[in-house]
């Protein structure tokens, strides 16, 4: 065999090597992508949950806008009380569980309307399946069918907190979790 012959030989082999192993690369990278877009997805759709309002107690607020991913919202109001307590509920179903909050509101004390926007952390969905068991301190009974509250707080200097939680509230449960999924400074202005 010649030194031309060689090279050739040598060129189809290479050849051969890359369209073997471009045959598994392809697809490995097929399902890299799809996996890393999967990863990417942060939320599902949860099939029920219960979303709440909450003010500082004390606090006269009326609610006008609370609003998930410019998608879907609750109704809103009056609230006057308690920090990170499930308020007036609304159940939600089957909703993408939200990326994002969209709040408005008027603080009567301060005759201002404060509005803002706060991202939910994507650990949400996660926790939102995986919230655990609390009991009943006047009967020891340990409550399993839990039902996931997403509590959106709004402070009476502007503060906006959203919050994830087992239960409605402490009282008369032991084992209450309250997760802190996002939190922000809303802007406000007069309200005229």
């Amino acid at each position: 065999m010649n030194l031309a012959q060689g090279k050739r030989n040598g060129v189809r082999i290479i050849k051969m090597h890359l369209a073997t192993m471009d045959k598994f690369i392809k697809p490995l990278i097929s399902i890299a992508c799809a996996l890393f877009l999967a990863g990417c997805s942060s939320t599902e759709k949860i099939d029920y949950m219960v979303v709440s309002g909450s003010t500082d107690e004390g606090n006269d607020i009326f609610a006008t806008l609370i609003e998930f991913d410019g998608r879907w919202s609750v109704p809103a109001g009056a609230m006057s009380c308690c920090r990170a307590t499930a308020g007036a509920m609304v159940g939600v179903y089957e909703q993408k569980f939200p990326e994002k909050v969209a709040v408005e509101w008027l603080d009567k004390s301060e005759n201002r309307i404060y509005y803002g926007e706060v991202a939910i952390n994507e650990a949400g969905y996660k926790l939102a399946n995986n919230l655990p068991a609390y009991s009943w301190v006047s009967t020891g009974e340990i409550e399993k069918n839990i039902t996931p509250y997403l509590i959106i707080g709004m402070g009476e200097t502007g503060e906006i907190k959203v919050w994830l939680t087992n239960a409605r509230s402490e009282r008369n449960r032991i084992g209450r979790v309250l997760h802190e999924l996002g939190s922000g400074q809303a802007q406000w202005r007069e309200n005229n």
